[in-house]
Order: structure tokens, then C-alpha cells, then sequence
């Protein structure tokens, strides 16, 4: 694969560390200006609950509250907005703000705020001073659980696409009113990661003039195939005799990296070399009783399933298969299967059925095509074409983790070659 390191690279586990250059824009005033009288001071607090109540952009403030320094992270304005139908978002606004703003994207269906601290975006954000705006994409998964909001058309919409550039509107304005002028020279920045990763792609593909810059972290914007993906593998593991224990996970793991971590050349349990890896579960096919490090002719399929391209309704719906690495990690047992059940029952039973009844992994998708193509044009993020996001001058960090098994790599990766 060639790679362009300044758009798109690899790693196995690497932590986000994303930092945005500051400009420093320095604004002169002649003329009677410079004999006025300074503004009076008004104190952070002041400025803050000033905003409670108050309406922006069709979005009304519920809480405006100034929250104390504490720890790593600065004194800070805590704002949450309501909007319709059940449109919520909330804004850390920084008291020593650098004029910088991240949105940030949530991931699997949502319906909750990322309300941990700023911190926890990336290291160093809060004491750079970043605002920071957040929403919950258009229900409250206390009231719509799962993917139930689904059932209703404008949920569904403001999840699919319509819930950042609704809440950016009122945000700016929030933005605006808290600092004055000093917001109109802000970069604004979207960053999230899997369903999140997906979100940031929309914002470059449909809107690329909102953000400066879109920072996509193992997207699943392939969102359709993958969540096709969730179904096919359960319905593989649910055959008889065809389930794979946490043991039958390690020893994939470890047949994997016996046989590809020392082709780029280094031995250091590292597969960095994933595209020449040949693997293929037979090769650890039970020659006499079952063991747990050896695997029967049920689990040898449902395994080749695991890393096979998805490829449903003849090739509507296509996804790259997952590269080799990590199984222990990225599939053990609790983990692995319940991202797998929880959302992939929840996409096939509330958007694409719209029938909570329906059993999930009896489902054809074949036979519901129609239903599935609205999804895609709603919800999918593949369209390569960038060049008005690039015309506007937005800057895009495109990345993933090789050993994701939620999400594949390929994936990513199929998407920068689009591109």
C-alpha cells in the first residue's frame, strides 16, 4: 500500500495525539477608537450565567454554569442546549480560550453526550484551552434505547446527517455571545472516532465549508456493509458446533503472529506487513480430539467468516475483510460479541425491518434492498469526491487501528484509495 504519511497512516495501537497550529491574528484600531473610554470588566461567571435561558439559533439554554478549575482541567463555562425533536448538545467554554473549537463525534447509535472532561479528547486539550461542543445526534437513549429512535423519521435524519450542522448554528451563536468578536478569527475542528469517524467524513463530504479541519479515527463510514458484517458473522458463529471460545480466539492470535509478525522484517508482536499475511484457519484444523487450541470443521468456517469480505445481495453491499492480528484482543468473547449483537440486531431490527419482532439473524437482507439503499444514501459516508472541502481549504487526518475488530482497517484504507 502506498500512503501518503501527511493524509492517512497505520499503527497497531497508537493513541490520537492531534494538535491544530495556532494563529495569532492581531486586529489595530485608529481614529476615535483609540480614545474610547475601556469596557468595563465583567466577570467570567457573570458572562456565563448570562447565557441560561437564553435562545440561539432555534436552541434554548438550559444550564450555563461556571465549573471551578480542578486537576488538569481549567475553569470552564458548562452550557447544554435543547432543540427539536430531542436534539440536545452541550459546550465547554473555556474562561482562557485559545480560539480554537473541537466537535466532537459520539459512535455506535448515539442518544448520549460525551460528557467527560476535556481532557479526555486528547492530551493537553483542556490546558490549551480548546471549546469543545457535543451532542447527543438527535435522541436520548434513556427514552429511545438501542436504535429504536429509528422508527421516527427525524431521528433518524439527525443521526444519519442533519444533527451537527442543526447544533453548530446555535453553538456559534453561543460561541459568538460568550467571547464577543474574538470568535469571528476561531477555527473549528470535528473530531471523533467510529461512528464518530463516520460523522467527521459527512462533514467533509456534504458540508465541507463548516470545519477547517476533520479528523476521522477508524471511521465506519462503509456503515451499511459493516453493520451487514455484525449479521453475517453472528449467523456464521450461531451455527451448530460453530461458536469460538476465548481460548479458540488466542490461538488464532497466536497462529497469526507466528506466522506474520517477522515479515516486515522484525519479530516484535507486531504484524506490520498485514497485506502479505496468508493465514487461513484450516491451518489450525484438529487432526484428532478437540482441544482448545485447534479448531473443528464448524469453527474453521465460521473463523474463515471472520476475516472473509462481506458481500451481500450480489455485491450491493460490499465491505474489505478484516486483516490478521489481534484476535485475542479485538474479539474476546464478552466484548467482541456484544458490540457485534448489540448493534447489529439493533440496525437490522429498527431500521432496516423497522419491526423490533423481527428475529435478526433470520432476516434476508436481499429481500429488503430497497430499504437498505434509502439507509445508504442517508447514513454512509464512502463518496470520495473531497475537492469542495479541499476548495475550501479544510484539512483532513484519516487513521485507524490494524488491530480493530469492529471496524477494519481495509476499510479505511479502501476509502483513502477512493479518494
Amino acid at each position: 500500500m502506498n500512503h501518503s504519511p501527511a493524509l492517512f497512516s497505520v499503527h497497531r495501537t497508537t493513541p490520537l495525539v492531534a494538535a491544530v497550529a495556532a494563529a495569532v491574528v492581531c486586529g489595530c484600531g485608529g481614529g476615535d477608537a483609540a480614545l474610547a473610554a475601556p469596557a468595563p470588566q465583567v466577570s467570567a461567571e457573570s458572562l456565563c450565567n448570562g447565557l441560561l435561558g437564553r435562545s440561539f439559533e432555534g436552541a434554548v439554554v438550559t444550564t450555563a454554569a461556571l465549573v471551578p478549575a480542578a486537576a488538569n482541567v481549567p475553569e470552564y463555562c458548562l452550557v447544554r442546549g435543547e432543540m427539536p425533536e430531542d436534539l440536545d448538545f452541550e459546550l465547554h467554554l473555556p474562561t482562557k480560550w485559545n480560539k480554537r473549537t473541537v466537535f466532537r463525534g459520539g459512535g455506535g447509535f448515539d442518544g448520549t453526550l460525551a460528557t467527560e472532561p476535556p481532557e479526555a479528547l486528547s492530551p493537553g486539550v483542556a490546558q490549551a484551552g480548546y471549546a469543545t461542543i457535543t451532542t447527543n445526534h438527535g435522541h436520548n437513549a434513556d427514552v429511545t434505547p438501542g436504535a429504536s429512535f429509528a422508527l421516527d423519521p427525524g431521528m433518524l435524519k439527525d443521526y444519519a446527517y442533519l444533527a451537527v450542522p442543526r447544533v453548530l448554528g446555535s453553538a456559534k451563536a453561543i460561541l459568538r455571545k460568550r467571547y464577543g468578536s474574538g470568535f469571528d478569527t476561531t477555527k473549528l475542528v470535528f473530531e471523533g472516532c467510529s461512528g464518530g469517524g463516520r460523522q467527521a467524513l459527512i462533514e467533509a463530504q456534504r458540508y465541507p465549508e463548516l470545519f477547517d479541519g476533520v479528523i476521522s479515527r477508524a471511521p465506519a463510514n462503509a456503515y451499511t456493509p459493516q453493520f451487514l458484517w455484525f449479521q453475517k458473522v453472528q449467523k456464521a458463529l450461531a451455527q451448530p458446533g460453530a461458536a469460538l471460545s476465548a481460548a479458540k480466539y488466542q490461538a488464532l492470535d497466536n497462529a497469526t503472529m507466528a506466522k506474520c509478525d517477522a515479515l516486515d522484517g522484525l519479530a516484535d508482536h507486531i504484524i506490520g506487513r498485514p497485506q502479505a499475511c496468508t493465514f487461513d484457519p484450516a491451518e489450525l484444523a484438529c487432526t484428532g480430539a478437540e482441544t482448545d487450541s485447534c479448531l473443528t470443521p464448524a469453527q474453521v468456517q465460521s473463523a474463515r467468516t471472520l476475516y472473509a469480505p462481506t458481500n451481500v445481495a450480489n455485491g450491493r453491499y460490499t465491505l474489505p475483510g478484516f486483516p490478521p492480528g489481534g484476535e485475542a484482543t479485538g474479539l474476546l468473547a464478552a466484548a467482541g460479541e456484544s458490540v457485534r449483537v448489540s448493534l447489529g440486531q439493533g440496525y437490522i431490527q429498527y431500521m432496516v425491518a423497522q419491526n423490533a419482532s423481527v428475529d435478526w439473524l433470520k432476516l434476508d437482507p436481499t429481500a429488503y434492498t430497497s430499504r437498505i439503499d434509502q439507509l445508504v444514501t442517508m447514513i454512509d459516508a464512502v463518496d470520495p469526491d473531497l475537492s469542495r472541502f479541499k476548495a475550501h481549504g479544510g484539512k483532513l487526518i484519516l487513521w485507524t487501528g490494524l488491530s480493530d475488530w469492529v471496524l477494519t482497517a481495509n476499510n479505511a484504507t479502501a476509502y483513502y484509495q477512493s479518494v
